[in-house]
């Protein structure tokens, strides 16, 4: 069965919830759904790389960190959306894998280390390129250059304020 476009999600809204059918509604619908979309063609993209996305994240997050891509699990999560025990199971696997490998820190015995290995640094370059790729060809489609250029600018001001709001709660 093929999933409603947001056109006709927004079109029943209008019809069988009219006072919940706004620009912010629709702002919301869509911008739920070019999430939804853009991840799943990205893991179709990284499919032959056998990551689930918690472990390409977590390689993504090991690869954007500075040289020689070492992290402790704290960092990690503070990186990601994952819980202490989500986190240790996709670890587990990444090092079963050889993608990761783990070393005890000499000031902090009970904390691990997070290590990026060569394997796991060419795997997530090899699986980073291909979901990039993936949302270029189907962003050069919607957008012009300046229009992409703008779209960036509006969601990092979006991220911003989210983001300071969550900071001044956590800090409450």
């Amino acid at each position: 069965m093929k999933n409603y476009t947001v056109k006709q999600i927004n079109e029943f809204a209008q019809e069988n919830w009219p006072e919940m059918h706004t620009p912010l509604h629709e702002f919301s619908t869509y911008l739920y759904r070019v999430r939804d979309l853009s991840f799943t063609r990205a893991r179709e993209a990284t499919a032959g790389f056998n990551l689930s996305g918690g472990e390409f994240d977590i390689l993504a997050a090991l690869r954007r960190s500075p040289k020689p891509h070492v992290i402790t699990p704290t960092e990690l999560q503070h990186s990601l959306l994952i819980t202490s025990g989500g986190l240790t199971k996709l670890l587990y696997q990444l090092a079963a894998a050889g993608l990761i490998k783990r070393s005890i820190q000499e000031q902090d015995k009970r904390s691990k280390l997070v290590h990026l290995t060569p394997k796991g640094k060419k795997i997530i370059g090899q699986a980073m390129v291909a979901a990039q790729a993936t949302n270029k060809a189907w962003l050069d489609e919607a957008f012009t250059e300046q229009e992409f250029s703008q779209l960036r600018l509006l969601l990092s001001k979006a991220a911003n304020v989210l983001e300071q709001n969550d900071s001044a709660e956590q800090s409450d």
